[in-house]
């Protein structure tokens, strides 16, 4: 029982969190993205870092790796401003950090150091970019509506989901990776989150079709699955069953914000293809 409050009350205030970004506007999510990249490249270091070696070396990589994804959140940012100045700048600095992260690479006496630099590499996909492509949102007149749709879809993914498999779940989704999760659940998932998108088509100051919305409601319904298993699957491959322990009663914040990596640019790109093309 008291996990279960413990588990309440940090959830509730991680939305109020985000839905106070939101609301914000593009300096809000900016801020959000960065505070999402710092905490998640820490995490993610001190999950997949080898051991040993100089420790110099090994601290000077890790910050070098967070600093390029703090980096790429900044440049994003600047890209939705056009601020092409700035934008020219952090691009400039971005390439100097990526290339002294290869160089430090030189000075890493670890049998390790080369797949390191594929550890590095992967944080910036994984980490820096999908949250970086958040504050491509930005771009749209109907950010603010689109950015909130996207994060109450993913969570009701995870509520419809949850709920239905509790209730009827019995065949396996993917049991290699996630035992609990079932074909079930995965269509309650979906169902919740096209509800969503008529919800949003009646509620939100968009262009978008209601067909539209339905269809952002299924494309993240079946990315955010996705997202959630990744992770699931890098922390089998590590032996964890938390990402750490930032957040009381969910684990890491790589075990809250798993869905949203893999959502982020997939809404960004649907929105494109929709209202840009």
């Amino acid at each position: 029982m008291k996990n279960v409050i413990t588990r309440s009350i940090s959830g509730a205030v991680y939305v109020a969190l985000i839905i106070l970004a939101i609301l914000a506007g593009r300096y809000g999510i900016l801020a959000l993205t960065a505070v999402f990249a710092l905490l998640a490249g820490i995490e993610y270091h001190q999950l997949v870092a080898a051991k040993g070696g100089r420790k110099a070396v090994t601290a000077a990589i890790n910050t070098v790796d967070i600093v390029v994804v703090l980096l790429l959140q900044a440049a994003s940012f600047t890209l939705t401003q056009f601020y092409l100045g700035s934008f020219f700048a952090f691009s400039v600095a971005l390439v100097v950090f990526i290339a002294a992260r290869f160089v430090l690479a030189l000075y890493d006496k670890r049998p390790e150091a080369f797949a390191e630099i594929g550890r590095s590499v992967l944080g910036y996909v994984y980490i820096g970019l999908p949250l970086g492509s958040l504050n491509l949102l930005g771009m749209f007149p109907e950010a603010f509506w689109f950015t909130l749709a996207m994060f109450v879809m993913i969570w009701l993914n995870d509520t419809g989901a949850f709920c239905v498999g509790s209730l009827f779940g019995r065949r396996k989704l993917f049991e290699r990776l996630s035992p609990k999760k079932s074909w079930e659940g995965f269509w309650g998932g979906m169902l919740f989150c096209a509800l969503a998108g008529v919800v949003f088509y009646y509620i939100a100051d968009s262009s978008l079709p209601l067909g539209a919305w339905i269809g952002l409601g299924v494309t993240v319904s079946v990315i955010s699955t996705w997202g959630d298993l990744f992770e699931s699957m890098m922390k089998r491959s590590l032996g964890v069953k938390d990402s750490g322990k930032l957040i009381p009663g969910h684990g890491g914040i790589l075990d809250r914000i798993d869905s949203l990596l893999f959502v982020a640019p997939v809404t960004v790109i649907y929105l494109m293809l929709l209202l840009m093309l």
